[in-house]
């Protein structure tokens, strides 16, 4: 008898994954799994591999090694049943502005074969809300309305797993809530499974139940985001410092203290120091007098975020979406 871990396989799992482009390694030895009807996020800096672990995982480009499946389907040996199964929304958008969003529909409806091609194309301009533009070119389209279309083109063949590479990059806060509202209700009901890339902590906070950090083509941290912030083990406390010779060595030797970065080595006047204060409310005002001789210029607290969990793990802040590895 097959064992249920065989008859129903993870959404994605991937197994030493490896990626050589000649001399240059984007992946190294990544591990993945993500559970069927989850919305999971994977995070990185610039040139950590993500492109190239969605290329893998959509069939765009071959592995150099290790094992990649879709819904249990091997996505080198199985290539033409993963395509099947999965939905793809690139960053960059591939509208045809002449084009109006039931045209556009249609036109994948028939690439796709649909048989309920009309009925479909009906569903999912209502299930967008673009009913009263769907026979409107989509030049006319405001951006969140363009990205709703293209996510509704990548549910359009009821795929299982729904690849998404920056959603909501450059939409206004409204656009985006819309999007994230219309992503929860794909994975709340089980039925999709949303694998996204973002550049958006805040994104990523609130919509996915598992994340991966990966740097140079490994995986540094993964869990749900909560566990990862409560991992850092406190409070964050940023000091902006007039000097810092002594300060580090002083804040480590402080009770409470888990850890201490400087956020600004090559400055050569003020310090920005990023402390890990457990208990910071209670700790703060001693944080203070250790550091007061080094002239204090401005001290910030907060609750952990992905940001930091980020920094922690990475060495550097999150930066802009321009990822070619």
């Amino acid at each position: 008898m097959e064992s249920s871990a065989t008859t129903n396989p993870p959404a994605i799992e991937v197994r030493a994954l490896v990626k050589r482009f000649g001399e240059v390694t984007a992946l190294d030895g990544l591990d993945l799994r993500v559970p069927r009807g989850s919305c999971f996020g994977l995070l990185g800096p610039n040139g950590a591999g993500k492109t190239t672990t969605v290329s893998i995982l959509t069939t765009l480009i071959r592995p150099t090694g290790g094992v990649a499946r879709l819904l249990g389907r091997d996505v080198v040996a199985e290539r033409d049943a993963v395509r099947r199964d999965l939905g793809l929304v690139f960053q960059e958008s591939t509208l045809d502005p002449e084009l109006t969003s039931r045209e556009h529909l249609d036109l994948y409806a028939r690439l796709y074969h649909l048989e309920d091609r009309r009925a479909r194309v009906d569903e999912i301009i209502a299930l967008l809300g673009l009913e009263e533009v769907a026979d409107r070119p989509t030049r006319f389209y405001s951006g969140g309305m363009k990205r709703r279309l293209e996510i509704g083109r990548g549910l359009l063949h009821r795929p299982q797993v729904l690849f998404l590479d920056e959603p909501t990059l450059g939409l206004d806060v409204h656009a985006r809530r819309a999007i994230w509202d219309h992503l929860r209700s794909l994975s709340d009901g089980g039925d999709t499974t949303v694998f996204l890339t973002t550049h958006s902590m805040e994104e990523a906070d609130s919509l996915c139940e598992q994340i991966a950090i990966i740097d140079h083509g490994r995986v540094v941290a993964s869990g749900s985001p909560s566990r990862l912030k409560s991992e850092l083990g406190g409070d964050v406390v940023r000091l902006a410092l007039e000097r810092a010779d002594g300060a580090i060595d002083r804040l480590n030797r402080l009770d409470g203290v888990s850890e201490v970065i400087r956020e600004d080595p090559d400055s050569e006047s003020t310090a920005t120091l990023r402390v890990t204060l457990v208990d910071g409310p209670r700790r703060l005002a001693a944080l203070i007098e250790a550091v007061r001789s080094f002239g204090v210029l401005e001290v910030t607290m907060q609750r952990p975020t992905l940001d930091h969990v980020f920094l922690h793990h990475t060495g550097h802040s999150f930066e802009g979406p321009t990822d070619s590895a």
